[in-house]
């Protein structure tokens, strides 16, 4: 343990610059020679052992690029960091799927998140996400509803929680067995740069990146870049052609990027068996389904989305995005009098 003893100490020192960290290693072979040529400057006054025992205190968990533990995909990758902090526990197979968009995300955005989300981990994907506004917060909340096992990614010191407002998040992550995971030592502060950094973990953790809304100027597609040179696989949901949250989206599909409109896409893509391959099998994977699937039965004629959201309650939001999936899933068809069941 002592390599990760003082290798948490130079990453203090050195502000977790990744430059500055590989030359010394590559110099000095392992992380307590480097602990040994830097200046006492550059140490700060830092105690190896007094900052252990601050991170042993907090509950959080080191662990190395030559770690057994250590993710086998993130190993893979380029600029890979050399040890991550991590609470909670991480999943213990490398079917995961990271989920990201725009902070100022719509409605709809959220909804599809949440739901690509959700039945993704329903199939024993683990979802990954960076814990932020928007569409990271959506896909970690659709992630928990299937009682999945969902990733956050910091791009901060795991004593704290940014933004503040998703501490409840956080907290639910860690008592449904999720992980929160950083590259920076307790302490250490959001800066700007940094969720640029975490974005390559994000992706990296993952054996793709669904990109759910991006502007043209988003986080979001630097994550999707990290992902293309990393090699694994990119899947974009497309939007209007003239909102500005989807022009990064329907650029990254311009360029080659995996179009999709249900998650069976993604699943498929990794052979993942969907209800689209069980003939005679109506899968329904959400309460909207649900609700809306008994309403039209009950109706037994055309429904337009007013009658369908007073039967159920739905918001018209809800109501037209489920029906949206119910349609591309074969369940449900649009006909002039309205929305009906396919038999």
């Amino acid at each position: 343990m002592r390599e990760h003893l003082f290798y948490n100490a130079i990453n203090i020192a050195f502000e977790s610059n990744y430059k500055k960290l590989l030359k010394f290693l590559e110099k000095f072979g392992s992380w307590e020679a480097s602990w040994d040529h830097i200046s006492a400057a550059e140490k700060q006054g830092i105690n190896p052992e007094e900052e252990w025992k601050r991170l042993t205190k907090l509950g959080i968990e080191l662990t190395l690029q030559d770690d057994e533990k250590f993710p086998t995909l993130l190993r893979e990758i380029p600029w890979c960091p050399f040890g991550i902090y991590l609470l909670g526990s991480l999943p213990k197979n490398d079917l995961s799927l990271a989920v990201v968009g725009t902070r100022k995300a719509t409605i709809e955005g959220k909804s599809i998140a949440k739901r690509f989300s959700r039945e993704c981990a329903a199939k024993n994907f683990a979802i990954v996400s960076g814990l932020a506004l928007g569409i990271d917060a959506a896909a970690h909340d659709g992630c928990l509803d299937a009682e999945g096992k969902t990733v956050a990614v910091l791009a901060n010191g795991l004593d704290s929680i940014y933004p503040k407002t998703h501490h409840s998040l956080a907290k639910k992550i860690l008592e449904k067995n999720g992980v929160l995971v950083s590259e920076y030592p307790p302490g250490a502060p959001p800066f700007p740069a940094r969720f640029l950094e975490r974005n390559r973990i994000v992706s990296g953790l993952s054996r793709g990146t669904l990109v759910v809304e991006a502007p043209e100027r988003s986080g979001s597609l630097v994550t999707a870049r990290f992902a293309i040179d990393q090699n694994r696989e990119i899947f974009v949901v497309p939007g209007p052609i003239f909102h500005p949250n989807f022009l990064g989206s329907n650029r990254l599909i311009r360029n080659g990027a995996q179009l999709v409109t249900r998650s069976e896409d993604i699943l498929e893509t990794f052979g993942i068996t969907t209800e689209s391959e069980t003939a005679g099998i109506i899968k329904l994977e959400s309460d909207e389904e649900r609700l809306i699937y008994a309403a039209l039965q009950k109706i037994s004629r055309p429904a337009d989305v007013e009658a369908i959201m007073e039967i159920t309650n739905l918001t018209v939001t809800d109501a037209n995005t489920t029906l949206s999936f119910l349609i591309i899933k074969n369940i449900v068809k649009e006909t002039e009098g309205g929305y009906t069941l396919i038999n």
